[in-house]
């Protein structure tokens, strides 16, 4: 019979516990310093476990079939997805332990963004499915997360209704109260950090109220409608050459120079598409369009309609998300049909598919989104409030249009995604490829040529000033005299590094944690954590004369 040892307020005992509830063995765990699984048995010596994966295996082989499937492919789906319960753990943890607002928000977007992955996992499994190990990993997460929202007001469950469904499930099977009982919920509780913003009475916390703003405060203003500009009469020409039946004696002229432009577009399109129709090319305006209405639906106080009060913004975002989705589907199937070979109704679905997919990222790109916000207020001492930054900071404006671009990149359409980019770095003279992966808390002061590259990869809490590039140092031939795409060619800057006015740091080289790079440096080899890279200092010989 398997015995169950635990350390208190251990995540792999509670998870042992409920699996072994699935496996119809309920059992009450006994204390101890480390949780391990014993096994005993007539014919050898005890049998101890304390790997989390090895505990559930054991289990599985004890009651075939009652934790994972005999399927391959779905049996591959529940370790990956034990895979996100694992990172989700550490970010938890994160949560708890943070000491200042900017720690506690990046925690808990890393947090949430992990468990909303999960939730569509949790989604495709279809509406009564069988609990099994999947249920037993993410119950005590979900658990402890229902315990800071209920306690500390985190709000860390919000949105993952499936996956609260599933261990709200688990936890009233008979045994589970053994696991998540009272004294592990104050266990649990009493062990968070003293020093944890999310554990200090609201009374003790550090007051955020002025970063609101006057913008920040509930307005009860009314939507006016627009006046409509009156229609203009046609203005009559009285050029003569203009009139009808006037023949105009340069327009000989250009007709044969159109007759020429007509000649070199077929013979361009015939290179381009040989042997088909030429395709529709996506709308440069309409996607600018689309990009405009995904900020607006984001932040619909800021960027939607002039006057949007809170109890209209709800219906204002629904109805635009609904405009986004249709239109964005149009854009995406003409990029995919300029590809050699493309089928007009595979890459329809296709387009409405990834439409989908986009739209169901947009939660999780202003979560992200509100941790710059944050790291902008908290890094820049003239920032009077969030409202500010959201409206008034290039920085701020190009980092969420980059994450924008970023994820349409990331769901293959580069086109569109490169349209969107070039139109935010004509607004704000910050260039960032849409390949380009960012993390949390990124804050881009003044920002004023700052150029990142493709393959740049940028860790949480960075700050970037004016003039910066991440470039590559070389490009990769083919032998042949073209250039080989899509190699890693730009830097790798760590967490909470800073990188001041006019640096240019060229190559894949790693920029290690904390590090500071000092204004005008030139970079080209990688720099350790904690390092300090400064150019020569000047110095003073004689005076002009």
């Amino acid at each position: 019979m398997p015995r169950l040892i635990a350390a208190p307020g251990c995540l792999t005992a509670q998870r042992t516990g409920l699996a072994m509830v699935l496996c119809g063995r309920p059992v009450r765990p006994g204390t101890g310093t480390h949780t391990e699984l014993r096994l005993t048995s007539p014919f050898r010596q005890e049998l101890v476990i304390r790997e989390p994966l090895a505990i559930l295996a054991l289990l599985d082989e004890l009651c075939p079939g009652a934790l994972f499937s005999s399927d391959p492919e779905q049996r591959a789906r529940q370790q990956k997805l034990i895979g996100h319960a694992v990172i989700a753990d550490a970010h938890l943890a994160e949560v708890t332990g943070a000491a200042n607002h900017r720690d506690l928000d990046i925690a808990i977007h890393l947090l949430r963004d992990t468990m909303l992955r999960i939730e569509r996992c949790f989604s495709d499994r279809g509406p009564m499915p069988v609990l099994d190990a999947q249920d037993a990993v993410i119950a005590p997460l979900i658990w402890r997360m229902t315990l800071l929202d209920r306690y500390h007001h985190t709000h860390l469950c919000l949105g993952l209704d499936r996956i609260v469904t599933h261990a709200a499930q688990i936890s009233q099977l008979p045994g589970a109260d053994l696991v998540l009982d009272q004294d592990a919920a104050g266990y649990f509780l009493d062990q968070l950090p003293t020093d944890a913003l999310v554990a200090l009475p609201r009374d003790k916390r550090p007051d955020w109220a002025p970063a609101l703003g006057p913008a920040g405060r509930v307005q009860n203003l009314s939507i006016k409608p627009r006046r409509k500009n009156p229609i203009l009469p046609p203005v009559k020409s009285t050029n003569a050459l203009s009139q009808p039946g006037t023949p105009n004696p340069h327009d000989r002229e250009l007709d044969a120079i159109a007759e020429k432009l007509r000649l070199l577009r077929i013979t361009s399109q015939q290179r381009r598409y040989p042997g088909r129709p030429t395709p529709r090319l996506p709308s440069r305006p309409a996607v600018i369009r689309l990009m405009s209405n995904v900020v607006g639906a984001l932040y619909p106080r800021h960027y939607g309609p002039a006057g949007l009060d809170t109890q209209v913004a709800d219906t204002f975002v629904a109805q635009t998300l609904r405009s986004i989705r249709q239109r964005l589907a149009e854009q995406l199937e003409l990029e995919w049909l300029l590809q050699p070979d493309a089928g007009q109704l595979a890459c329809r679905r296709r387009a409405h598919t990834t439409a989908d997919a986009f739209m169901a990222r947009l939660p999780q790109i202003r979560d992200l989104h509100d941790t710059d916000i944050n790291a902008a207020f908290q890094g820049d001492p003239s920032a009077r409030s969030l409202d500010e930054i959201v409206l008034c900071f290039p920085g701020i404006a190009a980092i969420l249009r980059h994450r924008i671009a970023h994820s349409l990149y990331g769901l293959g359409a580069p086109m569109l995604a490169r349209i969107m980019a070039e139109h935010s770095h004509s607004q704000s003279g910050i260039d960032i490829h849409p390949g380009a992966k960012i993390g949390p808390a990124c804050f881009i002061d003044h920002g004023t040529g700052v150029v990142i590259g493709e393959t740049a990869v940028i860790g949480r809490n960075v700050r970037i000033y004016q003039q910066v590039t991440l470039g590559a140092k070389r490009f990769e031939s083919d032998g042949d005299g073209g250039l080989v795409k899509g190699l890693p060619r730009h830097p790798l800057v760590g967490d909470d590094v800073v990188i001041y006015a006019g640096a240019t740091i060229l190559g894949r080289i790693e920029i290690g944690k904390g590090a500071l790079i000092g204004g005008g440096v030139w970079l080209t080899d990688s720099v350790p954590p904690g390092a300090i890279v400064t150019q020569a200092k000047p110095s003073l010989n004689g005076t002009a004369p």
